[in-house]
């Protein structure tokens, strides 16, 4: 990895990137309201649930082909990519969510460093992180690993504001989760994008319920 490609994964990761990630916490706020999580080693359960059954058959192999597809400019199949992984997102506020992700990301990126592949029209968040990824130089694998890494930055920062959880339990969970995003990308490369399965019934119905609790913190 090139130190270039290292530093636009770096600030397309950062925390301080204005994608509106950090305003999700992915059903993990319904999951403390009803006391199923309460610690972290529950936060670490879910991480590794999202990472191992969500994220790696379904956002990031269509990451790594919307990746491919705006190499090759290809806007029709990045709207197809981002159809099909639609699809999979099971409840409204989900959709919603990852679709207001895109937007920011699209508009911060398209910013940063300009180019024709942002045409392709609203974009979930993997998508359009692979869009960003690619305008910003960085390859398939590095956009992808860099999105799962900031997955798990954005849901364990949720967790410290829903959870009495400090700094270094939040910081070991981030260090378990290296090899468990690396596992999600390999893993991801052997999908295709019109192959996407993803299975974790308990989170999207833990996704679902967030949309009809009273108090909410988060955005989904």
């Amino acid at each position: 990895m090139s130190s270039a490609s290292l530093l636009a994964a770096l600030q397309l990761g950062d925390s301080a990137f204005p994608s509106g990630a950090f305003t999700q916490s992915y059903g993990l706020e319904t999951l403390v309201s009803e006391k199923a999580v309460f610690n972290a080693a529950g936060v670490e359960e879910v991480l590794a649930a999202h990472l191992r059954h969500r994220l790696a058959r379904a956002d990031l192999p269509a990451l790594l082909a919307a990746h491919q597809a705006a190499a090759a400019s290809d806007t029709d199949l990045v709207r197809q990519i981002d159809d099909m992984l639609t699809a999979t997102k099971m409840t409204r506020e989900e959709r919603q969510a990852s679709q207001r992700v895109g937007a920011r990301l699209i508009a911060e990126a398209k910013r940063l460093a300009p180019s024709p592949i942002f045409e392709s029209g609203p974009c979930n968040g993997a998508v359009a992180f692979a869009l960003a990824g690619c305008a910003m130089g960085l390859d398939a694998r590095e956009s992808a690993t860099t999105y799962g890494y900031s997955f798990a930055a954005a849901l364990v920062s949720a967790a410290m504001r829903l959870l009495r959880m400090g700094h270094g339990d939040a910081q070991s969970i981030l260090r378990l989760s290296h090899a468990l995003i690396e596992q999600a990308v390999n893993e991801a490369e052997t999908i295709r994008w019109a192959e996407l399965c993803p299975f974790a019934p308990q989170l999207d119905l833990a996704i679902a319920r967030h949309e009809h609790s009273q108090v909410r913190l988060f955005g989904s």
